[in-house]
């Protein structure tokens, strides 16, 4: 029975550790997805400028993507926890 209960444990630890991640992952896709920070529309009322909302996209697909090894990495790990919450 000690097998289950470490499992369950170690089950708990990794999701606290991955959850922030995913939350961050989920947010920035989906304002990338519905566009709120696209260049061709602008959010309802809000009136921003062209460099601003450029400004705004720009670091939104940084966070989402990430350039080079890092995020690759990043995102592998992320991937691989999600796995492993769903066989756990």
């Amino acid at each position: 029975m000690k097998k289950g209960i470490y499992l369950n444990k170690l089950h708990r630890y990794v999701g606290i550790c991955i959850a922030p991640f995913l939350i961050t992952q989920t947010l920035s896709g989906l304002l990338l997805d519905f566009g709120l920070f696209r260049s061709g529309s602008s959010g309802p009322g809000v009136e921003v400028g062209s460099h601003a909302r450029n400004l705004a996209d720009t670091q939104l697909v940084k966070l989402h993507f990430g350039p080079g090894v890092v995020s690759d990495c990043y995102h592998l790990l992320l991937g691989a926890g999600m796995v492993w919450m769903a066989l756990s």
